[in-house]
């Protein structure tokens, strides 16, 4: 391999794995991410975004996979921020034009690209900011070069306000410059507390959603069940083919046979346009743990159905709930469903979720009751309507501080008078989390207008229940 050439990987050239047709039948059942939301106008704008970093390992990346993303920060007022890894200098060959002259060409395509999103019409808090910052890796070799880009993440994210979603490619994005920029974003993500969400580009073209794995018992690479997806209103749909029309350089061949491309070939073919670029943007939201992959390799990673510590805590968990009955339940992060088990008996409705797809199918088959329903969400999926029980058990500590202060305010929103919320968290330390069981605790108790309606803890667990201030179990039973 010549200086700037990058390794032969999937490209527009190879027959996709995937039709248009048969992805976009995917799409219709991807749910839409839960962080936003359609306006009067058609546009989903999301309903807080204090900032957004995208990590584009070429320039081009950042429209192919993340146009939506940065429309929608554009389009919340928020500060925007590219983190042009490279110059993708590795897409033509040094006999066919010189590496310093094709990275001013690639940048000034991707800096008119950036143009064109700029002029999307700004949602009701005014319009964002867009900034892209080179930082001159090189092409091809971003795996022996992940601690400077690691450096500049980190940095970026210091530098904007706090609650900034870092964007980046899927780790399992099929270029290793892809998969590096991913693997690195996630560890940055996890490091600065921030949450993280992932964007594929040329995963279209060898994977789909049907794939399994070769051996049994292991989790697919790809979290297909994370998926979400973002809806490409019309008006976004026409900026983004421009600011792909300002790609010249890898939509022709004027300077030259690009790197493993037939003669008369471009980089990006009408095919792989076609395959990527589709009505929804797909993308992955990030969390700490792999919690599908975990699932997949066992039906019982907490060991909830042999273990004396699980069956004690569901039993604690139960006795502190101050009423006999509820009306509506809702239980996010239910795993195997050993709680929602529980509320059922108590509940006249349930509703259940998890991220991972495993663990909803083991529970599912474990609680077979009318009134639950297990639905694939993630916590950012919050249902409608009011809810009277809240039951946040073994998952806060798992959520970034932006996916937390919503997760409080949701709840603070949605609880009824008389209603309320049950935390239930490990107290030893757990080197993926992002705080400790006495933190959750006193997030909680901060909540304005609750009131702490019981508690208890032991050395391994604390259980708090809250809610809008009422009587107690004996005061609402016979002390009058």
């Amino acid at each position: 391999m010549t200086p700037g050439e990058t390794p032969r990987t999937f490209h527009g050239a190879q027959a996709p794995h995937n039709t248009r047709a048969a992805l976009v039948n995917y799409d219709a059942d991807v749910p839409e991410w839960g962080i936003g939301e359609i306006d009067a106008a058609g546009r989903w704008i999301p309903q807080d975004l204090p900032g957004l970093l995208v990590v584009a390992p070429h320039p081009d990346d950042e429209v192919l996979g993340a146009a939506a993303l940065i429309a929608a920060g554009l389009r919340s007022g928020s500060p925007v921020r590219v983190l042009a890894a490279t110059d993708g200098t590795g897409s033509h060959p040094p006999s066919s034009i010189p590496a310093d002259q094709l990275a001013e060409i690639r940048t000034a395509e991707s800096e008119a690209a950036l143009e064109e999103l700029r002029r999307l019409t700004p949602g009701p808090r005014g319009p964002g900011s867009l900034q892209r910052i080179r930082l001159h890796l090189p092409d091809g070799e971003l795996a022996a070069h992940r601690e400077p880009l690691a450096e500049a993440i980190g940095a970026a994210l210091q530098d904007m306000p706090g609650g900034t979603l870092l964007a980046a490619p899927l780790s399992r994005d099929g270029h290793p410059d892809h998969d590096t920029c991913g693997e690195v974003a996630v560890a940055a993500a996890a490091q600065r507390n921030a949450a993280l969400v992932q964007y594929p580009v040329w995963l279209w073209l060898h994977s789909t959603p049907s794939d399994s794995t070769s051996e049994p018992g292991r989790p697919p690479e790809v979290p297909w069940t994370a998926a979400r997806s973002i809806p490409i209103d019309p008006e976004l749909a026409q900026v983004r083919g421009r600011a792909v029309a300002a790609f010249a350089s890898q939509l022709g061949t004027e300077h030259g046979t690009p790197v493993d491309r037939n003669p008369g070939e471009p980089v990006l073919t009408p095919i792989m346009l076609d395959t990527v670029l589709r009505d929804q943007q797909i993308v992955f939201p990030g969390t700490p743990l792999d919690f599908e992959g975990l699932h997949a390799r066992g039906s019982d990673p907490w060991g909830v159905t042999t273990r004396w510590y699980e069956q004690r805590k569901y039993g604690l968990t139960m006795a502190v709930l101050p009423r006999a009955r509820y009306s509506r339940a809702f239980e996010p992060g239910c795993s195997i469903g050993g709680v929602t088990e529980l509320l059922a008996q108590r509940c006249d409705e349930v509703l259940a979720t998890d991220i991972s797809g495993s663990a909803l199918h083991v529970a599912a088959q474990r609680v077979v009751a009318e009134n639950v329903t297990f639905r694939h969400a993630s916590i950012e999926d919050w249902p409608a309507g009011r809810l009277d029980l809240i039951m946040i058990s073994e998952l806060a500590y798992y959520l970034s501080d932006s996916q937390w202060a919503a997760v409080l305010a949701r709840a603070s929103q949605t609880l009824e008078s008389g209603g309320h919320l049950v935390s239930v968290h490990w107290r030893h330390p757990d080197a993926q989390a992002f705080r400790s069981a006495q933190q959750i605790r006193a997030d909680l108790r901060a909540v304005p207008g609750w009131a702490v309606q019981g508690s208890y803890e032991d050395l391994d667990m604390l259980i708090d229940v809250l809610g809008p201030a009422g009587p107690s179990v004996a005061q609402t039973e016979f002390l009058h």
